[in-house]
């Protein structure tokens, strides 16, 4: 044996395949950079990938066979053992790996220093991509220590950073963040923070602990995706946040086909990590992506990403191509029940009077009520999960006005799912709806005391707040809001409202510059104005921005009916939601009850739906901000 050794040391073998290897890595790395820059297809890559793989045994071959002498190359038994030259062999070859290595290096630290040019990206994030091997997860003994601390289980996932050279990628990132967030969401232990918290931090150089500190976690998620045509390195690590120590790390080289295992994995990674008390198999079905097909779940981010960039923007219109990307994803696999219940959110907020961001389809009410029962109803059918399945039957329930069952179904689903934050939102406004002033308050207070990072239950609970009389609690409750969601559009617009109603008019002109230079629509920037006004005692002012939005938003059900009320003209008011009650449109004029200032009494049909359902309301609100005429 050891002459075997002895002889492929000789003959330079192990010299060789060693940098065969170093070369072909390199010629890897530059093929992965280059081919999609020319536009090569995938398959060219993966021809020069199988190239480099069948061309390492014939390199050993090679080099046991043959030698290279001052005379050329000859076969190895035409060559003197006693006088080979084998050392000046050797040192070629040395220097030849040498060169290679150092050429290595250099595109190591290139890659490492344009990543970091390109996106504004945390360090610890560079770092994970630099990596050259997969990592083993920690010692389980010392996070089943971490375990043990309070608040132990509670996490945030950051905006995982694009580093595909294409930006348009933007969403891929942004869409596969948001689905394991949701992921790590179903299970019931862990605390996670909502998506609009976590993506207020996108691209953000604040060191791990402050964020985490702001957001109220243990932990951050963090990590980073790039994809060139079909091959897709993603990069995940679990940070504990009080002393930047990593919990977890891996680094997934895989092809696009591995997307959803990759997903899959990473969540049940963390979940195990932090220790939840679910079984292996139970985990593995919680954060289940729901379908096996790529192209339907790549649709599927698209339309969350497109959902992030509204809730972030204000942009109405951007929501549109989530609509497109759901029905894609449902198209490609009709049984995808995450994608259907996407596409009934969707239409119930198109259906609503009252939402910023309805109306921007040119579907009537008549035409979108088909969609919305048939998305609501495949979401119910096809989920496999019981207590999103209780989720989905209260968002039917209250779309069908069973306000009652409505807020039973959600109040179980809530002791299932205590910290799921959609839940908690629908759970305000149906308080809000059968004016149960008591609960709103309780339920904000739980809400907030239980995470309170947020972005939609927080403004939910600032509209809820400003009716129900609580004056001082309802100033506090808005700055603090406004102060950790500084750039939160929807949040600045609802505190602007409940600062005024709590007499803070100074507090509330000075969110103003950033709701006006918003992508809100013109009608919600147009209220703002008007509320502020009216609140400033500038009646002129007021009644010229009255008149013209009157002509303006004369279609804008909710737009009137808000303005008629600023201007102090009830009877007018009244009569923009009549037309709703006389045509037995409920779900029209129904949405209005969450609103303290609506007052049910004037609309036979709709207090006929209530008192059949035993709901008593208390007397409107009056705006203490109102145009005084």
């Amino acid at each position: 044996m050891k002459q075997f050794f002895d002889e492929l040391k000789r003959r330079n073998v192990v010299r060789v395949g060693f940098a065969y290897l170093v070369v072909g890595w390199l010629v890897f790395q530059v093929g992965e950079v280059l081919f999609p820059t020319f536009g090569a297809p995938d398959w060219v890559f993966k021809s020069l990938i199988l190239l480099i793989a069948l061309g390492f045994p014939f390199a050993l071959l090679f080099a046991w066979a043959f030698e290279l002498t001052p005379e050329g190359i000859k076969k190895t038994e035409e060559v003197d053992a006693s006088t080979s030259i084998t050392p000046s062999t050797g040192k070629k070859l040395n220097s030849i790996t040498i060169a290679a290595l150092v050429v290595a290096l250099a595109y190591f630290i290139w890659e490492r220093q344009s990543g970091d040019d390109e996106v504004d990206q945390p360090a610890e994030i560079a770092a994970v991509e630099q990596e050259a091997v997969e990592q083993e997860a920690v010692a389980p003994v010392a996070v089943a220590a971490e375990a043990e601390e309070p608040g132990a289980r509670t996490i945030a996932v950051l905006p995982f950073v694009n580093m595909s050279s294409d930006k348009e990628q933007e969403w891929f990132a942004d869409g596969l963040t948001e689905e394991i967030l949701n992921s790590l969401a179903r299970t019931p232990d862990l605390l996670v923070s909502a998506r609009t918290s976590s993506f207020a931090y996108k691209g953000s150089k604040k060191d791990i602990t402050e964020i985490a500190d702001a957001l109220g976690v243990a932990h951050v998620l963090e990590g980073s995706v790039r994809r060139s045509g079909e091959r897709l390195r993603v990069t995940a690590q679990l940070i504990r946040a009080k002393d930047g120590f990593h919990l977890w790390s891996e680094n997934y080289d895989r092809d696009l086909a591995d997307l959803i295992d990759i997903q899959e994995n990473v969540a049940f990674a963390i979940a195990n990590a932090l220790e939840t008390a679910m079984d292996p198999e139970a985990l593995a079905e919680m954060v289940s992506a729901g379908t096996a097909s790529i192209p339907a779940y790549e649709a599927y981010l698209q339309g969350l990403a497109a959902g992030i960039s509204t809730l972030s923007t204000g942009d109405a219109y951007e929501f549109l191509s989530a609509q497109d990307a759901f029905e894609r994803a449902i198209d490609i696999d009709p049984e995808f029940a995450e994608a259907h219940w996407k596409l009934a959110q969707y239409w119930d907020i198109q259906l609503s009077e009252t939402n910023i961001i309805s109306g921007i389809t040119q579907l009537t009410a008549e035409e979108m009520r088909p969609l919305f029962d048939e998305a609501i109803d495949n979401a119910i059918r096809f989920t496999r999960d019981p207590a999103d399945k209780l989720f989905a039957r209260a968002h039917k329930a209250s779309h069908e006005l069973k306000f009652v069952q409505a807020l039973r179904l959600n109040t179980e689903y809530l002791e299932h799912r205590p910290n799921d934050q959609r839940a908690q939102d629908l759970q305000l406004t149906l308080l809000a709806t059968v004016g149960d002033d008591e609960g709103v308050r309780h339920a904000v207070a739980e809400y907030q005391e239980r995470d309170g990072h947020d972005v939609v239950v927080t403004q939910n609970s600032i509209t809820r707040l400003t009716y129900v009389g609580e004056i001082e609690y309802t100033r506090k409750f808005s700055k603090d809001a406004v102060a950790r969601f500084p750039d939160q559009i929807f949040v600045q617009y609802q505190a602007h409202r409940a600062l005024l109603s709590a007499g803070d008019i100074d507090g509330a002109a000075q969110l103003l510059p950033i709701i006006l230079s918003s992508d809100l629509p013109e009608s919600s920037r147009h209220l703002v104005l008007l509320r502020q006004a009216c609140a400033d005692n500038r009646v002129g002012d007021a009644l010229r921005m009255y008149e013209r939005g009157v002509e303006k938003f004369v279609d804008d059900a909710s737009i009137m009916w808000i303005s008629h009320l600023i201007m102090g003209e009830e009877v007018a008011a009244n009569a923009v939601l009549m037309k709703f009650d006389e045509a037995g449109n409920m779900k029209g004029i129904s949405d209005f009850l969450t609103y303290g200032t609506f007052d049910p009494r004037p609309f036979p049909n709709l207090m006929a739906l209530l008192e059949n359902q035993g709901i008593e309301r208390g007397e409107p609100v009056v705006m203490p901000y109102r145009c005084k005429r």
